[in-house]
């Protein structure tokens, strides 16, 4: 004689092997836990790549523009520093020091670069026609433009300089990380117009490996949780 199960047993049994909502939410889980992880892994990588390959002198170069004005100075503005921190999701203490080099983009006549509070550079540019670098977007750099005189005093001659450099060739100028708000002023030595400057950002980046290797281990833990949380719902849902 053959026996047939209670279907309300049967049933029960189904339900509890099958694909509950539980099970559903950890395997959705799983899958973003992984996506992050691609995200994690490819940012350590790519920074542990350009800490290994990108450092010329120490510094990682954060990228090359050349800049025209057709005022008597280009200023940057508070916040990117000619580049320097353009996109920059960390505190600025981790770029660590920062150079700027400057070259005229002729080739010829002495030029002028300095680090400047960003009150007194205003003050310092009151009245004169210059440009300010507002941003760099689709390789196209974009200004503000002021308009105005000449300069009442020549650039080595203002007394507001935190760091500064002046002559012929490349120039370069060397920046520590500090609180406030800070504007990086590229001129012609002589105080002439027009303005064409060749500008050239590195940054020591000290922590870059750490950084790398923190995403790195955050992203293989990610992976790993996020293949459990997949697989073991998938294992125990498809059991009969």
């Amino acid at each position: 004689m053959t026996t047939l199960g209670s279907p309300r047993l049967a049933a029960g049994r189904a339900g509890r092997t099958g694909w509950t909502a539980a099970r559903i939410v950890c395997a959705v889980a799983g899958v973003l836990l992984v996506l992050c992880s691609l995200g994690l892994l490819g940012g350590g990588g790519a920074a542990i790549w350009a800490s290994a390959t990108q450092r010329h002198g120490g510094d990682i170069d954060l990228g090359t523009w050349t800049y025209r004005s057709n005022g008597y100075a280009l200023a940057s503005n508070t916040t990117d520093m000619f580049g320097a921190t353009s996109g920059w999701p960390g505190p600025r203490s981790l770029l660590g020091p920062v150079r700027i080099r400057v070259t005229s983009a002729s080739g010829t006549g002495p030029v002028f670069a300095g680090f400047a509070p960003a009150a007194p550079a205003r003050r310092y540019l009151a009245g004169v026609g210059y440009d300010t670098v507002r941003g760099i977007s689709h390789h196209q750099v974009s200004y503000a433009g002021r308009s105005g005189g000449a300069p009442s005093v020549l650039p080595v001659r203002a007394g507001i300089w935190t760091t500064r450099a002046a002559g012929t060739g490349t120039q370069t100028l060397a920046w520590a990380a500090r609180a406030g708000d800070w504007t990086v002023i590229a001129m012609n030595a002589d105080g002439s117009r027009p303005v064409a400057v060749r500008i050239s950002v590195a940054a020591a980046m000290p922590a870059l490996p750490w950084v790398g290797a923190g995403l790195l281990a955050g992203g293989v833990l990610a992976l790993a949780a996020g293949i459990a949380l997949i697989v073991i719902p998938g294992r125990r849902g498809g059991t009969g």
